[in-house]
């Protein structure tokens, strides 16, 4: 069975690579006692197996001569066929591995991934969810998040049902309510692939609530936003910034004064659970949608921590069963837009 199969890890992947992916695949494995393949060049790897506690943990490295840096053109894809990122897709895909994971170049693992592993029948690009911090605890989904620049209204339909399972098999939400981003809430609001979209979303098997604005990214109204990858990406950075202007902003604030200082010392651990909630490397990667293996992308700044956490998301996503989720619901989808169109 698959999900008895070790978990392929891009060893070299990231701004910390290789020390950091190491000590996190090593971390995963003793914790899980589930196997992690180490995936880059030999000694740069042992280099760093042995300035990290490993207690047992099971992992293994695989060989891969070379690797593809942030800085690469994605004709790297093609010129470097021995790269980290290349030979952890290809494990996955001959049944080595169960899934992949990278905190490497994006555009890489998505077009390397679709490429070697495949996409789902009736997917046409693979989609990049991103969870957002809300009201009320949890999470929402924010499909796509910059992995699809230009959609057709085939692309929403198809982000829709991806992130619905994603929410539902990673985030735990047993019913997710899914929605469309748009400039008003109303059916008339949005452009024409929108309405046609939100046409054929009624009659498919998701719960679907109709349009959102971007004000409800936080609200705790819905779980799953679908938008497309220019919208979702600007959506993300600027909360990206937002968050991290608003630390600051604290900082600056708490300087100017001991009375100020003593009151932050008594919201100490607000700040620390608000830090939490915040903290990319509290889920540490998200999986590749439409994809049919497992392959998840890790931030690039990703520390150890997140890389353990990326590799426990990659381990949700094989053992529930979230790709043939997702296989049978296009297909549904399929064929519910049969008998609208």
């Amino acid at each position: 069975m698959s999900d008895h199969l070790p978990l392929a890890l891009d060893a070299m992947g990231g701004d910390h690579a290789p020390l950091e992916c190491v000590k996190g695949g090593v971390d995963y494995a003793r914790r899980t006692g589930r196997k992690v393949l180490l995936v880059g060049p030999e000694n740069v790897v042992r280099r760093s197996l042995d300035q990290t506690w490993t207690n047992g943990a099971s992992v293994e490295i695989v060989p891969a001569s070379q690797v593809i840096g942030f800085e690469d053109k994605l004709t790297a894809i093609r010129s470097k066929r021995d790269s980290s990122i290349h030979v952890g897709a290809r494990l996955v895909r001959d049944g080595l591995a169960s899934g992949f994971v990278s905190a490497g170049h994006t555009g890489a693992m998505m077009a390397m991934c679709k490429v070697i592993m495949g996409v789902i029948a009736g997917v046409d690009r693979p989609a990049l969810p991103a969870p957002l911090p809300r009201r009320g605890g949890g999470k929402t989904v924010l499909v796509d998040a910059g992995a699809n620049l230009e959609c057709k209204p085939e692309h929403f339909r198809q982000f829709a049902v991806m992130g619905y399972h994603y929410s539902r098999w990673l985030c735990g939400i047993t019913e997710p309510r899914v929605a469309l981003l748009s400039v008003g809430e109303e059916e008339s609001k949005g452009g024409e692939a929108l309405q046609t979209v939100a046409r054929i979303l009624r009659h498919a098997d998701i719960n679907f609530i109709g349009n959102v604005e971007g004000t409800d990214l936080y609200s705790g109204r819905c779980d799953v936003v679908v938008c497309d990858g220019f919208v979702g990406n600007i959506a993300l950075k600027v909360s990206e910034g937002l968050g991290e202007a608003i630390v600051e902003l604290l900082r600056e604030g708490v300087r100017q004064g001991a009375l100020r200082r003593l009151g932050a010392l008594a919201m100490r651990p607000v700040f620390r659970t608000l830090k939490k909630r915040m903290d990319y490397a509290e889920y540490g990667g998200v999986p590749l949608l439409g994809l049919r293996r497992v392959a998840v992308v890790a931030h690039g700044r990703s520390h150890a921590k997140a890389i353990r956490n990326a590799l426990h998301q990659a381990e949700i996503a094989v053992d529930s069963g979230m790709v043939e989720k997702i296989a049978a619901q296009i297909e549904r989808l399929h064929q519910a837009e049969q008998q609208i169109l």
